[in-house]
């Protein structure tokens, strides 16, 4: 097996500075104290990877904006950019520039929905990784449902529900997963049956449309070939031309005219003219008459300004008010000549102001009766060319009369011919949308039998792929038998205590250790061990297969949690023991060099031991920050 999906590195861009977490292929382990975001590391992955959200990670929240994953597909690297905290905004990816040695400074969108939409990530990394569009119980099958494969956390692990097999809202897609991870096509199978189905019901309704439009054509007398389709046409419309032409020249035969007649029709062209201009006189003259109107009112107004100005001013200061307008409270009156109100003085006008008021008005008086008079003129002016209008359009009305009686006495010796040629144009045309109609059918008919060879093709190609899958497919029974003995022997190399009738279940594919399913043990160090242990299996034996699409990535979280990772030994828990601790770590680290071009073990837990090299441990936190190791994740708060 080739590594399906490799992880290069994973940077939280902050504000004050980034934070790279690098991976490398095989063993990757995290280690430090608990609270120094050892766990956060994975969970970003996932993140970056399509999972709907992540822990509210108060030190990460008030440090970074987003998270950027480096890695490759089937050797093509990708960067994917994913905004922290907001769970709803759309993904970023960057592809790879071969060229340029770097990546592209353009981007393609994507959203976290159903890999049934074409433009989200799930349906973008199941092409990459060559994974075939399978529905399962009619939900599309997705990268999520993939990398619940690859990612293993202590939630999980403590509320003992591997792989949420005990929501029945998602469990039914858990067994089909497995079996498309270890290349059991069952699933695949049986889709691309029922679309081969599909496909012969739609070559069958090609066959019956085909064979309507021949009977069609056949029992309407169209014609069925295309040349002589082509030939009638070009007759039908060189004889329409012909009769055209002959029609043209009666119509200019029948047009003879004397002078009386040319007389006519140069005066009716006069009258046209003259009335057109009348036209655009009235409606000049309206046009400045309304100006004028608008005019006289802006003036009134202005008069009735003043006229309140003469009458009021002074009056209204000069109110005595008893109560207050506002608060309705009694008023004190105050001194005489002052306002009751604000006590500001009141004044009234002077000679001099009042006089020049009364000069305005008498000078806005004389514009109105001016206006006045100038409108009225308009408005004779308008009638008159009315009623001259009025007048040319009965001489126009007249002259026209005369030329058509004049053309009916020319053009009758011709009716008759005229009339004859233009029923033999309406029936040429008639025949000729029977040809266009030939040639419509006749075209959909050849984009009928086309499509049908497409429709045909494809089902060879399908029935080639079902051969295919069932030549090669293995027995699934056989590889959960193979699974079972990857199972037991991985809980053997840990020592798991009392280990017997360790297997995985042909029936719900789920971990089985000492007769009785996995969560009946009683024991969280029991269902840590299985756990890693049942997930380790899927990957050994992913590994062995000829092709597998498991993505070649097992991130574990805190594998010492339930276990003895110390010297001290609990008596009454037979699993927190730190001999089954060293040798689980010692087999990862075993497996992990075994397999180091093929997997990428990410392991996360509080403490090592001497099996783990010193090359394999990629992050190194200390909770502290003062002995040359960084504190933790974000490793720069309070700086």
């Amino acid at each position: 097996m080739v590594q399906n999906l490799k992880l290069h590195k994973l940077v939280l861009k902050g504000y004050r500075k980034d934070y790279l977490v690098p991976f490398k292929s095989g063993l990757n382990f995290i280690t430090g104290p608990i609270s120094t975001g050892k766990s956060s590391i994975l969970e970003f992955v996932n993140y970056a990877l399509g999972s709907k959200s992540h822990k509210d990670y108060l030190e990460v929240k008030s440090s970074c904006t987003d998270v950027e994953l480096y890695f490759d597909i089937k050797g093509i690297p990708y960067k994917i950019v994913r905004p922290l905290f907001y769970f709803d905004r759309p993904i970023k990816i960057y592809e790879w520039n071969s060229e340029l040695e770097d990546f592209e400074d353009n981007f393609l969108i994507f959203e976290i929905s159903s890999p049934l939409n074409s433009n989200s990530l799930s349906s973008f990394l199941l092409e990459k990784l060559n994974v075939p569009k399978i529905t399962i119980a009619n939900q599309a099958f997705s990268f999520r449902d993939l990398f619940k494969y690859c990612y293993v956390n202590q939630s999980s692990i403590d509320s003992e529900n591997l792989l949420d097999e005990k929501n029945s809202s998602t469990a039914f897609k858990r067994k089909p997963t497995l079996e498309v991870i270890l290349n059991s096509l069952n699933q695949l199978l049986h889709q691309l049956r029922e679309l081969k189905k599909q496909k012969r019901e739609d070559i069958q309704k090609f066959h019956d449309k085909k064979d309507a439009i021949v009977d069609f054509v056949k029992s309407v007398e169209l014609l069925s070939n295309p040349q002589k389709i082509s030939e009638e046409k070009q007759k039908l419309e060189n004889r329409k031309l012909e009769i055209l032409e002959e029609l043209n020249q009666l119509k200019n035969n029948s047009k003879t005219k004397d002078d009386f007649t040319k007389s006519l029709e140069a005066r009716l062209f006069i009258l046209n003219n003259e009335i057109g201009k009348l036209n655009q006189v009235f409606q000049d003259v309206n046009s400045y008459k309304g100006k004028l109107s608008l005019l006289r009112n802006q003036y009134n107004n202005e008069l009735i300004k003043y006229d309140y100005l003469l009458m009021a001013h002074g009056q209204i200061q000069e109110l005595d008010f008893i109560h207050c307008p506002s608060c309705s409270g009694e008023i004190k009156k105050g001194e005489y000549g002052k306002c009751c109100l604000c006590g500001s003085s009141i004044n009234d006008l002077d000679a001099e102001e009042e006089n020049a008021i009364k000069l305005e008005k008498k000078r806005l008086k004389s514009k109105i009766i001016e206006l006045i008079d100038f409108i009225e003129k308009q408005e004779a002016d308008m009638n008159e060319i009315l009623n001259n209008r009025s007048k040319l359009i009965k001489k126009r009305a007249k002259t026209e009369e005369k030329i058509n009686s004049l053309q009916q006495v020319y053009l009758s010796p011709f009716i008759c011919k005229i009339e004859e040629l233009n029923r033999e144009v309406g029936e040429i045309d008639k025949q000729i949308e029977n040809i266009v109609l030939s040639e419509k059918i006749h075209s959909e008919l050849l984009g009928i039998i086309s499509a049908l060879r497409d429709e045909e093709g494809k089902l060879d190609e399908l029935n080639a792929k079902i051969k295919s899958i069932e030549e090669e497919n293995e027995d699934f029974n056989q590889i959960i038998q193979q699974l079972s003995t990857y199972f037991f022997k991985t809980l053997a190399a840990f020592e798991f205590p009392k280990l017997k009738d360790a297997y995985i279940s042909d029936k719900n594919y789920l971990p089985y250790v000492r007769n009785v399913k996995y969560d009946e043990l009683g024991s969280g160090g029991a269902v840590t061990l299985i756990t890693i242990g049942y997930f380790l299996s899927i990957l050994k034996i992913s590994i062995q297969l000829k092709q597998t699409y498991h993505p070649g990535i097992l991130m574990l979280d805190t594998i010492g949690k339930n276990l003895g990772t110390s010297d001290i030994s609990d008596s009454e828990d037979e699993f927190k023991d730190s001999k089954i601790f060293r040798l689980l770590v010692k087999h990862l680290a075993d497996f992990a060099e075994l397999n180091e071009n093929n997997i990428q073990l990410i392991v996360i837990n509080n403490n090592t031991t001497t099996d783990v090299k010193e090359k394999d441990v990629i992050m190194r936190f200390d909770g502290d920050g003062t002995k040359g190791i960084k504190y933790g994740l974000i490793d720069d708060l309070g700086l």
